[in-house]
């Protein structure tokens, strides 16, 4: 799958493309929380980008459709149809899905915290190495590289796996030609993320914002009501220091979430109310660019000779 390809917020539940009725949620809101309530901001924000990012994955993915059957040089068409047709269909299935939406998380929290991450394994490496006579420069930074190349290459291979027009390339290889099999896979993976990205990620930020909306009265009330405990107990004479200290750290982490909270409602809400036309819209071009990717490959099937 493409590596660029990010959806940021991995607060979703696993959604098929035929499925609109929006059931509640299986699990108590944390609102009352005051961690979560100090993340609730940050975490609005992530899923406003989330959502421009996917809408931007798909409208970039479908504007190069056109440039797909020029790429492939002499398959089988009726075959190349067949896995495109797949492709489509995959980016809409549960199981795709849910296979996104586990790599989604992985990739989130590597994200968070790829540079603790980093230093850990560079400092390992590099305790390991002295250890023994050899070079060490550069080492340490060498083996963090690894970890990212193949914690992106086991997502990718997991994707393929769970993707049923990969399948279908590998069934029919000799028809696709072994010099368009990788051009294929790639313009697959495409296909799909597109796919996933206007049938399930967007619809599915909506109801995710929708849910993360209902929570903000409760979460103002949770930050308020953490702002004047910090604040009772700077104000506590008998307090001790470490208390003191974890209070200025509390009411100071409060006050910049109610200060960041507004904007973001009202960035949120504004994105709320147009979400279901960019989403529509969305939709329609990609149906339009695999519509017409689709109608050229079937002019090349029809122009293609027959195999005595």
């Amino acid at each position: 799958m493409a590596r660029s390809f990010h959806f940021g917020l991995g607060l979703s539940l696993v959604l098929t493309a035929a499925c609109a009725r929006q059931e509640p949620a299986l699990y108590a809101s944390a609102a009352e929380q005051p961690a979560y309530a100090e993340r609730y901001p940050t975490a609005l924000g992530d899923l406003r980008a989330s959502y421009a990012a996917s809408e931007q994955q798909a409208a970039t993915a479908s504007a190069a459709f056109a440039k797909y059957p020029d790429a492939l040089d002499k398959p089988s068409w009726p075959a190349v149809r067949d896995i495109v047709k797949a492709a489509d269909q995959a980016g809409g299935t549960g199981d795709l899905a849910q296979t996104m939406e586990e790599a989604e998380a992985v990739r989130s929290f590597y994200a968070a915290e790829k540079e603790p991450i980093h230093q850990k394994v560079a400092g390992s490496v590099e305790y390991a190495a002295k250890q023994k006579p050899c070079e060490v420069e550069q080492l340490g930074g060498t083996a963090a590289g690894a970890v990212d190349r193949a914690i992106d290459q086991s997502l990718e291979d997991r994707m393929h796996d769970h993707n049923p027009a990969l399948r279908a390339i590998e069934d029919n290889q000799d028809a696709v030609g072994k010099q368009n099999i990788d051009k294929l896979t790639k313009q697959v993976d495409q296909i799909t993320l597109a796919s996933y990205a206007v049938r399930v990620r967007l619809p599915q930020a909506k109801r995710d914002l929708d849910l993360m909306l209902g929570e903000a009265s409760s979460v103002k009330k949770t930050l308020e009501a953490d702002q004047e405990r910090a604040t009772a107990v700077l104000a506590d004479a008998h307090a001790s220091k470490p208390a003191k200290t974890t209070a200025e750290k509390r009411r100071a982490t409060a006050s910049s979430a109610l200060a960041a909270l507004d904007t973001q409602l009202s960035e949120a809400k504004a994105l709320r109310d147009d979400m279901e036309r960019r989403t529509q819209a969305a939709q329609k071009t990609y149906d339009d660019a695999l519509a017409g990717l689709l109608k050229t490959i079937d002019e090349r099937a029809k122009a293609e000779p027959e195999k005595k």
